[in-house]
């Protein structure tokens, strides 16, 4: 697929390192997992500079962690909803992405930095970008959910939106920014899913369930435990004016 780069800018100090920011837009599911994993190689091999990347899905997609079970989805029932199904080269949960705008980004891992400090740094520039458009009520995750109990628990452990780590972004408690890391040697990729308004719930239709009830249960656990910027600003946020708010943070 051919697809124009909208915005390719070089940044000069972002970790203290050149940087480009790109917008790809829409694409598809396979497209936008193949995109990240070919900057991280490119990355990794020093023939590209690190990268802050925005980009949408069409069509709707499911991806997959990357050790999550593809099991765990009907994709009889996601042909039939139109969704694409892709597996993404980070770990976390199963993410319907809907109306959001997803962002990933590649870099060398600094001297004296974790991936937990990325993280954090990351999230933080989110979350000033954010506050810059009139988001109210949104922070930081304080606690860290225990993970191994949520994976081991029902069903709902399938979704992202059903959990939250510490320095995630919640709106008055519920989840909005959902991020998830991968190490490639010193070459790290994170990527995330940040929910602009609702339709993201709809995973629960295409999970595989044993009724109609339990598929309802779980859409109504992730509209109970994830937030949209929409609500915390109190109107529409659209992708454009949330990627011209980060951008503006990270220049």
């Amino acid at each position: 697929m051919d697809v124009q780069l909208l915005n390719t800018n070089e940044l000069t100090h972002f970790f203290g390192e050149k940087f480009e920011f790109i917008d790809t837009g829409f694409s598809d599911g396979q497209f936008n997992m193949d995109f990240d994993i070919r900057r991280t190689n490119a990355v990794s091999e020093g023939k590209a500079l690190p990268m802050f990347r925005v980009y949408e899905w069409k069509p709707w997609a499911v991806s997959l962690g990357y050790n999550q079970k593809a099991d765990e989805i009907d994709k009889e029932k996601c042909k039939k909803k139109g969704f694409d199904l892709v597996r993404r080269p980070t770990g976390g949960r199963a993410v319907l992405h809907a109306n959001e705008i997803t962002y990933s980004v590649v870099l060398n891992l600094p001297d004296g930095m974790t991936i937990h400090d990325i993280y954090r740094e990351i999230h933080t520039i989110l979350l000033n970008a954010f506050i810059s458009i009139g988001c109210m009520n949104i922070g930081f995750e304080k606690t860290q959910t225990d993970f191994r109990e949520h994976y081991k628990s029902s069903g709902m452990s399938v979704s992202c939106f059903t959990s939250s780590a510490r320095y995630e972004i919640e709106y008055e408690g519920r989840k909005v920014v959902g991020s998830a890391q991968r190490l490639f040697g010193k070459t790290l990729l994170q990527h995330g899913s940040i929910l602009l308004s609702s339709g993201h719930e709809q995973i629960a239709d295409v999970i595989k369930a044993n009724s109609k009830s339990e598929r309802d249960k779980l859409k109504e656990y992730i509209l109970n435990h994830s937030g949209t910027l929409e609500e915390s600003a109190g109107r529409e946020i659209s992708f454009d004016e949330c990627r011209k708010s980060i951008y503006k943070i990270i220049k």
